[in-house]
């Protein structure tokens, strides 16, 4: 017995499926509109009023590589080696992470803690003069501690501290966006 050809349309031919596919664009386009109209925008390259910015952080650390990153999107700064030929100078003068536990079970074992990383610094120009005078960014992140988890937790701390150091370059070159060198 032979079989006779399939004759059905094809899928979204149909009128309901002609429908569906309006319905799915007008709720795709009324959901766009309202977060255009907010003013969201896409995250730009920070631009700073400056040149040259030489800084002491260390090349391979977690902070200096996001800075590092961070400055290569950026547009008309370049990232120096030598401190006397930098129009901007970011010194660190110290940067510090600390755990600290801020919970314990009932067995009195640590449940929590809380990672920290802190962030002293001051900002000058060329003659020495502060830009911004000795400062310090404090982020935090809290932790849950698993007994049977500790290479989880060894792993989600590496990566809280990582995120806390991408969070850190950005609050540097936000603040370093806001100087406003003398004339």
């Amino acid at each position: 017995m032979s079989r006779l050809p399939d004759t059905r349309p094809l899928a979204g031919t149909t009128r309901r499926g002609w429908l569906r596919g309006l319905s799915r664009s007008a709720l795709l386009v009324g959901l766009a509109g309202p977060l255009a109209a907010c003013g969201f925008h896409m995250r730009r390259a920070t631009q700073l009023p400056f040149s040259t910015l030489y800084t002491n952080l260390a090349p391979n650390g977690s902070i200096g590589l996001a800075l590092r990153r961070e400055l290569s999107h950026s547009e008309g700064t370049e990232l120096v080696t030598d401190p006397k030929k930098a129009e901007v100078r970011l010194m660190i003068l110290q940067e510090v992470p600390e755990r600290e536990v801020v919970a314990y079970s009932s067995e009195g074992r640590a449940r929590e803690y809380e990672l920290r990383l802190r962030l002293r610094f001051r900002v000058e120009d060329a003659k020495g003069n502060d830009l911004i005078p000795e400062s310090e960014i404090t982020l935090r992140r809290e932790i849950s501690n698993a007994d049977n988890q500790l290479t989880a937790r060894a792993d989600e701390e590496a990566m809280l501290f990582r995120d806390m150091s991408n969070d850190m370059a950005h609050q540097l070159l936000w603040r370093l966006a806001a100087i406003r060198p003398a004339e």
